[in-house]
């Protein structure tokens, strides 16, 4: 389980849990939170709105194009725009890597990890 489809797979299942909640089965779908911690503010100036911040590795091993997704956010907790962003660099165990992202003004932003390479796995 080392590679980006995987990764993806999960957060698929993890997209479709409600559905499948509401047809009876429950269960707890781990995130992707166990690997990594986002710590970012939003700026706005001049030249537009930004997000941008950094993401921690507290997973065991050294991870690599890490990808975020910073979704805009209305009052009500709806999204109302998303932009995708990229660590810059290899990100070690234990070791925080930046980011940042444009994005359309919002009231309010959730920024997540969507999908990542483990860099000691090759297939």
């Amino acid at each position: 389980m080392c590679t980006r489809q995987t990764v993806l797979v999960a957060l698929m299942l993890i997209a479709v849990a409600p559905i499948t909640a509401a047809a009876g089965t429950v269960w707890a779908p781990a995130t992707l939170d166990q690997y990594f911690r986002v710590e970012w503010v939003a700026t706005s100036g001049p030249g537009g709105s930004s997000v941008s911040g950094y993401v921690t590795n507290i997973g065991a091993g050294p991870a690599e194009r890490v990808q975020l997704v910073v979704e805009g956010l209305d009052a009500a907790g709806s999204v109302v725009g998303a932009s995708m962003a990229w660590v810059v660099g290899d990100l070690p165990a234990n070791q925080r890597g930046y980011f940042t992202a444009r994005v359309p003004a919002a009231p309010a932003y959730r920024v997540r990890v969507v999908a990542f390479d483990w860099a000691n796995c090759r297939n």
